[in-house]
């Protein structure tokens, strides 16, 4: 008998998962009366919700006994309670508990490859398992990113690409995280309300590295670089910089003295003017993704011609640098993208620096949300150094403008704004004001937090902002949006 806490997605396709295997399984939920419960009992019939106190107490439940199983969703921290009771109590008893991702991993019959880091996940997810399809392979995709890796497991593949999240590796044993391949593309202050530090933070990242067959190692990130020592697999590293003295392994990718070219050991495996994909940063998620396919199917296959012209046409994903529009002014440019998915301090830097390292002379910025118990103290300086402007929105705005207030350096106007749409209307009004002829000025939205105090998700916050973008373009009779182009 299995106990499932939490019933959104996850729950959902762990109860899929036990139904399919016939092994019987009650599910129960910290939401009360706002759980789903009538869908549950529609899709797995009555008796299959546990009632009573989401605590310790459940486990004497009639409908418990024979428990040998909690399946824990990773929306529901561990350290709250009612759940940090039982699970207190669960542990008490000797029974295991475990994320969804540890159950698929246990249970997975293909080899997998496991993705994780504070950002570019979801993007090194998408691009390597389009390159392995590319590579003759059957690829299941999902874990944090799209399909749940339970749902994947009746899936005829011959590799499973999943990206997981540091909510999921909280219940999961490194000994049992065995993959084919893995990486942490980078780590930097997330999630700290839950985690509690960047180190408790990085160790639960860390865990898919131990194991791996292959471990790939980020060198220009040290908390990712040290992570090496413990890797009992073999190590491949990638680098921004070929000169880059860590450089170890049995093969190094990196990126040339240009900055473009994807290079493999000495070899240039593909021009930076072949590739749609933008950024430095993007580069770097690229020479991650191509050390992953060479651990899953060889080297010989980096030079397949459908590999490349996959790796070639990919642009990345929305709401990730995304152009929603342009407005021409004056004989210049207001470009507005949409970066709704930066929700740490990170992203939204690597974001910032990004462009000005681009040749993008103006920002006018979009900051704010749930601060996740993140500083705001490096994106204040970066915002200092490259932004013309900047508009507070959320919860935390205060903390930002606060961070802000205190970082020495000339300050760029700022305002505090009640709406999304209010922002762009001021951030777009602000940046026409500054273009002239042949500059371009950008309105970004990459906010650095999280966006549950005024939206469903980042993919809702991302859209209202490019709404209210094509809002102001249309005003200003320019051309249709193009909404799939990504910021370059």
């Amino acid at each position: 008998m299995k106990l499932i806490v939490g019933m959104g997605q996850t729950g959902f396709s762990a109860g899929r998962f036990f139904a399919r295997r016939g092994e019987p399984f009650v599910a129960a939920d910290t939401r009360g009366a706002n759980a789903p419960r009538a869908r549950w009992i529609e899709s797995f019939g009555p008796g299959t919700v546990v009632e009573g106190e989401l605590g310790a107490g459940l486990l004497d439940a009639e409908a418990l006994r024979g428990l040998d199983g909690i399946v824990l969703s990773p929306g529901i921290d561990p350290a709250a309670e009612p759940v940090a009771g039982l699970l207190a109590e669960a542990a008490r008893r000797g029974i295991a508990v475990e994320s969804d991702i540890a159950v698929a991993l246990r249970e997975a019959t293909v080899p997998y490859v496991l993705i994780t880091g504070s950002n570019g996940k979801s993007t090194v997810t998408a691009l390597t398992a389009e390159l392995l399809t590319a590579a003759g392979q059957r690829v299941g995709i999902g874990g944090n990113y799209g399909t749940p890796a339970l749902d994947l497991l009746a899936d005829p593949v011959d590799v499973l690409v999943l990206e997981v999240s540091s909510f999921q590796l909280e219940a999961c044993e490194p000994a049992a995280i065995r993959a084919r391949a893995a990486t942490v593309l980078n780590v930097s202050a997330d999630h700290l309300d839950r985690h509690g530090s960047i180190q408790a933070y990085a160790a639960l990242k860390q865990k898919i590295l131990v194991h791996a067959e292959t471990a790939v190692i980020n060198l220009d990130d040290a908390r990712v670089r040290a992570m090496a020592a413990d890797c009992h697999g073999r190590l491949v590293t990638f680098s921004a910089s070929d000169e880059n003295p860590a450089l170890t392994g049995e093969h190094r990718y990196y990126l040339d003295v240009d900055g473009e070219s994807l290079c493999r050991d000495d070899q240039v495996l593909v021009r930076g003017d072949e590739l749609a994909l933008p950024g430095a940063h993007n580069r770097l998620n690229a020479l991650a993704a191509l050390a992953l396919v060479e651990a899953v199917v060889g080297r010989a296959a980096l030079d397949r011609p459908a590999l490349r012209k996959a790796l070639a046409h990919f642009t990345g994903l929305p709401h990730r640098m995304q152009v929603v529009c342009r407005w021409p002014v004056d004989g210049g440019e207001v470009r507005f993208i949409n970066d709704s998915k930066a929700t740490n301090v990170g992203a939204a830097i690597a974001a910032i620096d990004g462009l000005a390292a681009a040749g993008i002379a103006g920002q006018v910025v979009i900051v704010g949300g749930q601060a996740k118990g993140q500083s705001f103290d490096e994106l204040a300086r970066a915002l200092k150094t490259h932004a013309l402007g900047v508009a507070l929105i959320g919860e935390d705005a205060d903390r930002i403008e606060a961070a802000l207030d205190a970082c020495p350096g000339n300050a760029p106007a700022t305002a505090r704004c009640d709406s999304l749409e209010q922002a762009v209307r001021w951030s777009a009004e602000l940046a026409a004001a500054r273009v002239s002829a042949g500059r371009e000025v950008v309105v970004l939205l990459s906010p650095a937090c999280a966006s549950f105090d005024q939206f469903r998700g980042y993919a809702d916050r991302g859209e209202q902002f490019a709404r209210a973008a094509e809002t102001v373009c249309d005003a200003a009779d320019v051309a249709a949006p193009v909404s799939a182009e990504v910021a370059s």
